[in-house]
């Protein structure tokens, strides 16, 4: 298929789903009213924020941005830095930070265009390229030549990458329900089941609504995405098997409240798919260890990513957990974090 036939599709389905996005917003005006489906009520910030279990907040001055981080741990440990996913920030480690805080040096960042970190404008600003330069700078800004690496979602995206292109920097790659480009590839060119669940990154290819979708109603979008008082009525899936608490939820509204907050997340998606600058391509040989974690009951990503690794690459190991949805690090953290240490430890 040709570029201009690819581009085309691409912006057929985007369109088709906006349309179908806008008949949910009208259905939702004419169900709760124009004025609660167009409020944003001020979320003050959780103190769940600022928890010094946590550990210590900080900011790394990078090349052109900077990042915000949380840190823990001794300073003597090596270096187990956390890369989030969508629509996330740093607090989504918080079960880990809590389980390995005592045997290694733990970093949890806000990847760029999220929480507290830079929100550079434009898409370019978000190719992968600069995602991969961003995670190299921050682990040689905590004082580290090599890290255990953790990513989840796109923070998984562009570990798996960081892994194949900087293989010295990374002593165990750790990946939880993020797809690997090549294996992606091949699952879309084979798995209808996958383009429909992949309808919101086609959607998310449009201006203006996308950002409008997540913040109506207060941000109703995480009440949605990771709680269950108000599954389908935004119309997405259920994500989360063991829904987060509304203390939680507030932490994510209260993040992502401003503007930029919402557009910058979401250019990672039109970056991705329609950035002329900062592609890589990358193969599957991977010279390190690598363990993937998968929430079976994953909504966005279908299971076949994760059969076919197992299949196509036995060197890498695979642990699934079965009574998990796509956010399988807060879902289930007691099997998420048991299968992360009895790997750590072979």
């Amino acid at each position: 298929m040709s570029k201009l036939a690819v581009q085309c599709s691409m912006w057929m389905m985007a369109v088709y789903h906006g349309f179908r996005m806008l008949s949910f917003i009208a259905t939702m005006c004419w169900t709760y009213g124009v004025r609660s489906v167009f409020s944003w009520k001020p979320t003050p910030r959780p103190k769940q924020l600022d928890d010094p279990s946590l550990g210590t907040h900080g900011m790394l001055t990078l090349d052109n941005v900077v990042i915000h981080y949380v840190v823990s741990g001794p300073e003597d440990k090596p270096l187990m830095l956390f890369v989030h996913g969508f629509p996330e920030f740093w607090y989504s480690w918080r079960h880990q930070i809590r389980e390995f805080q005592k045997d290694f040096r733990v970093v949890a960042i806000d990847m760029r265009g999220y929480g507290e970190s830079s929100k550079p404008k434009g898409m370019d600003e978000y190719c992968l390229k600069k995602l991969l330069g961003d995670v190299k700078q921050v682990i040689f800004g905590m004082g580290y030549s090599k890290c255990i690496l953790v990513g989840h979602d796109w923070g998984g995206v562009v570990c798996w990458a960081f892994g194949r292109f900087f293989p010295e920097m990374v002593e165990k790659l750790i990946i939880m329900n993020a797809p690997p480009a090549p294996v992606m590839q091949k699952v879309f060119r084979k798995s209808k089941k996958q383009l429909q669940m992949s309808w919101y990154i086609f959607f998310f290819q449009l201006p203006y609504l996308p950002e409008l979708l997540m913040r109506l109603d207060s941000f109703v979008f995480f009440d949605n995405v990771f709680g269950n008082k108000y599954i389908g009525r935004l119309g997405f899936p259920k994500a989360f098997e063991n829904p987060l608490s509304q203390e939680d939820i507030a932490a994510y509204k209260y993040t992502f409240s401003d503007v930029e907050g919402v557009t910058a997340p979401i250019n990672y998606y039109r970056a991705r798919l329609r950035s002329a600058v900062g592609q890589v391509d990358y193969d599957m040989a991977f010279a390190i260890p690598v363990l993937v974690v998968w929430g079976v009951k994953d909504v966005a990503l279908s299971l076949t990513i994760v059969e076919d690794i197992e299949k196509e690459f036995p060197n890498i190991t695979v642990r699934r957990i079965e009574d998990a949805g796509h956010f399988v690090q807060m879902d289930r953290p007691d099997l998420v974090n048991k299968a992360i240490r009895d790997w750590l430890n072979e």
